[in-house]
């Protein structure tokens, strides 16, 4: 007799009243297999563009790597370029958990169950999304073949069905849709169904990548399982298990690996304990836990036994630690496109991108902890190669989230369509959050049209600039696109007050020499700039010479030197003093430029090392500081004897990068004053920090409320409003103290509307707790007006709290530019959009 014996067991009317082991089918538009951030994030964003979403995930708990079994904080572009953080659902979530959540996540080992239950409401309250959790898909159904298999070239393979157990229940399902995702980090589905993949490193020769190894490999990025200790206010001995491994000093674990916050309270980590080649991270999975294990509770030992601090430990326990490793690399599905390393260095501007992004090229030592001849990320040791890994954000296609062979799977997650070179740049969580986010967009888009992927993505068709829009509205975040008003009429924006460029007070405590050039990048609003005045710091004993440079640059983190505008020298005096510079220069107003201070060709070094600008207390909106790396050739030989890879592993060109200094502000005063925060920038269609600020920021000595009005020149019709508002996209947020909230956001605020000047204004909504960025407003019928006004009323949380030092100290950069600054933030308002639903169809 079967589980399945209808005979002997008919189907009961309770649920609860079912056999063991018995099969339910589910039918959806969309089916997303793999229930981390990426997979989450393009469930959601499915349901929220219409297509009935079904969500299967292998463990009981959504957030992959981030989720409570893991405990990887999730890191994204923000970490290392000046005002790029990704935006979107995955912001959402972080924002509401920060909101919420009493813990700081400021190290690997942190998250707890709070972010679990964050992303589970998520879930659970979208329509048109159901999701199984405990599914693990065994089975992929397809249809149809390729020519590797015998069939009629470029006919592909479709899937039909794929089937999964949930071991909780026994249940066996059957999940049929139109399309499929794969966002299970290993490429499963795409694998079970004959898609074509890749693994380990690619040869240098076959994308011309100069990071990759001369001769093709099976090493790839290893995987790590997270701790957290803490101090439990009295001793506690530990003896470690005979098969740990045995580290009685810091050598033998090897160069470079930072046993860092091991003096807080409590703490994480660590990243670099992590198994690589020659486990394979699939197949090999169940070694590469136990040697991870092993070698974590030999490095807790060492801590409690044998370390120079280990006193200072006594009190220290292992409240926890990982049994279910993280992994960063493994199968690699293909697309229609293959991102690699020069995509990440070059922005392509793909016709077809669906977003920017951009991590750094991140490739971990082969073998990780096996490898003890090599620091665990070799831009730990070596300034060259870390500068050069430090890539600008880059355009991402719609072509490499998607099967190349098979017709109806798309791609999310790690197992992206990228070579393991560039696959270093894309795969940290906020990242593959966003980029899932666009890509169910477009799945959404595609079920609605009855397309494929392929058609979808087609850069010579209609559709792409569609789901584009789409992806803009839902405020994805891609470089270089604007969104287009759906009104199609002429606006005109006033307000109550507008902002000056304004870097507060200096801050002597810090300052960067220019022992290479220094330079801030900041926006322009005049046609003309006279002089700049910046405070600057001469340690020597007589005057000396430095020279300046405006340029005009395109975005933010652009590493050349961009167009020429002006040049000249200045003396500067022994001591601190303000400087003038005669700039006299004509300028474009709308662009951003980059001033830059550096000692003369040929000047003595002692002179140019005495020479140092002054940083400010204020980092404002869509300003950066930069400073210029030059080499002639790859790693340096001195860098070699500490673990670098050996001349010939990699080949480094010579190169001459601006690179950013995203957390500094330098003083800068200008003539004429520059106001590049005007209420016409919440109308451009453009929501990000990139080419210019982007935002309309009020007086920040003006009272509340602060109002921002849209006039048009003729009535218009919208049941729709989309406010986006600033939440410090310069922040890494996953790390903020617990219950943190924007202190520049707006968190009050009321919008009115009225058919005409001088008729009563009518209010349409009114909030009063609010911390996100995107506020999306469905008014119950449809508006008719000529003027719409947003009325600020209240900026950051009502009560904020006080942060300790310690957990200011735990935010690092992020909490010392908090602590540091001096202006009030004002009313800050990135767009205002409005919409009609007949006009989105």
């Amino acid at each position: 007799m079967t589980a399945m014996d209808s005979t002997r067991y008919p189907t009961p009317e309770n649920p609860a009243d079912r056999p063991a082991r018995y099969t339910e089918e589910l039918h959806a538009d969309l089916v997303v297999v793999g229930g981390g951030l990426a997979g989450l994030c393009m469930a959601l964003a499915a349901a929220r563009e219409g297509a009935d979403t079904v969500l299967v995930h292998d463990r009981p708990v959504l957030g992959g790597n981030s989720s409570s079994e893991v405990r990887v904080v999730p890191a994204g572009t923000a970490h290392f370029s000046a005002w790029a953080r990704e935006t979107g659902i995955v912001e959402e979530l972080l924002l509401e958990d920060r909101a919420t959540n009493h813990a700081q996540f400021w190290e690997g080992g942190l998250t707890n169950c709070g972010w679990d239950l964050t992303l589970w409401n998520a879930a659970r309250q979208q329509p048109r999304l159901r999701t199984v959790l405990n599914a693990s898909v065994r089975t992929v159904h397809v249809m149809g073949t390729d020519a590797d298999k015998g069939g009629p070239a470029g006919q592909g393979i479709t899937i039909s069905r794929v089937d999964a157990v949930q071991l909780t229940t026994e249940k066996e399902l059957r999940l049929c849709a139109r399309q499929f995702a794969d966002c299970t980090g290993n490429g499963t589905v795409g694998y079970l169904a004959g898609a074509d993949w890749d693994y380990g490193r690619e040869a240098r020769h076959e994308y011309g990548e100069p990071l990759a190894p001369a001769v093709r490999d099976f090493s790839t990025s290893g995987s790590t399982i997270t701790l957290r200790a803490r101090d439990t206010g009295r001793p506690v001995c530990y003896t470690p298990p005979t098969w740990a491994e045995p580290y009685d000093a810091q050598h033998p674990i090897g160069p470079f690996r930072e046993l860092r916050n091991i003096h807080r309270k409590e703490f994480g980590g660590f990243w670099w304990l992590e198994i690589g080649y020659p486990f394979h991270q699939v197949t090999g999975a169940e070694e590469v836990r136990d040697e991870l294990l092993r070698h974590a509770l030999g490095v807790w030992n060492y801590l409690k036994n044998h370390h120079p601090r280990r006193r200072a430990l006594a009190n220290y326990a292992l409240e926890w630690i990982g049994s279910l490793p993280g992994r960063r690399e493994s199968r690699r599905l293909l697309g229609d496109v293959v991102l690699s390393e020069w995509d990440c260095h070059e922005d392509g501007v793909w016709p077809d991108r669906i977003a920017s992004v951009g991590w750094y090229l991140d490739l971990h030592a082969k073998g990780g902890l096996l490898n003890k001849s090599e620091p665990g990320e070799p831009s730990k040791a070596d300034v060259d190669y870390r500068h050069w890994t430090r890539v600008p954000p880059f355009s991402v296609p719609l072509r490499a989230c998607y099967s190349r062979n098979v017709t109806n799977l798309w791609l999310g997650g790690r197992c992206l369509s990228a070579t393991h070179v560039a696959l270093g740049a894309l795969r940290v969580q906020q990242i593959l959050g966003m980029l899932g986010q666009a890509t169910g967009v477009a799945a959404a888009y595609a079920l609605l049209g009855g397309l494929t992927p392929q058609q979808t993505a087609d850069p010579d068709d209609k559709h792409i600039d569609r789901v584009q829009q789409r992806l803009l509205r839902s405020d994805v975040r891609i470089h270089g696109m604007r969104e287009r008003p759906v009104t199609g009429l002429e606006v005109a924006v006033t307000a109550d007050s507008q902002a000056p460029l304004d870097f507060g007070a200096p801050d002597p405590a810090q300052a960067r020499r220019l022992h290479v050039p220094q330079a801030l990048v900041f926006p322009v609003s005049t046609g003309r700039l006279r002089t700049a005045a910046v405070r600057l710091r001469n340690d020597g004993r007589t005057m000396a010479t430095i020279g300046w440079h405006l340029a005009e640059v395109p975005t933010l983190w652009t590493r050349t030197d961009g167009e020429p505008v002006a040049h000249g020298t200045v003396d500067v005096p022994p001591g601190t003093a303000e400087v003038t510079l005669p700039l006299e220069a004509v300028v474009r107003p709308g662009r951003l430029h980059r001033l830059s201070l550096s000692p003369l060709a040929g000047a003595a070094a002692p002179d140019a090392a005495a020479v140092h600008w002054i940083t400010a207390t204020d980092q404002p909106p869509g300003t950066t500081a930069q400073y210029l790396h030059t080499t002639d050739d790859g790693p340096t030989a001195e860098a070699h004897s500490h673990g670098v890879p050996a001349a010939g592993e990699i080949a480094l060109p010579a190169y001459r990068h601006w690179c950013q200094d995203k957390w500094t502000a330098l003083t800068l005063r200008t003539d004429p004053v520059q106001y590049p925060y005007g209420p016409e920038n919440a109308v451009t269609g453009r929501h990000w920090p990139e080419t210019g600020p982007q935002l309309w920021m009020s007086d920040p000595q003006a009272s509340l409320p602060q109002s921002l009005e849209l006039s048009y020149p003729r009535p218009l019709t919208f049941d729709e409003v989309r406010l986006r508002f600033d939440t410090d996209l310069n922040a890494r947020i996953s790390s903020a103290p617990g219950l943190w909230r924007p202190p520049q956001c707006v968190s009050a605020y009321r919008v009115l509307s009225r058919p005409g000047p001088h008729q009563p204004w009518r209010e349409l909504h009114r909030a009063e707790d609010n911390y996100h960025r995107l506020n999306v407003i469905r008014l119950p019928s449809a508006v008719r007006a000529r003027q719409v006004r947003v009325e600020v009323l209240a900026v950051g949380p009502p009560e904020p709290r006080r942060f300790t030092e310690e957990e200011t100290a735990c935010w690092r950069e992020d909490g010392r530019r908090a602590a540091r600054s001096t202006r009030p933030p004002g009313c800050r308002i990135y767009s205002v959009g409005l919409y009609h639903e007949d006009a989105l169809l």
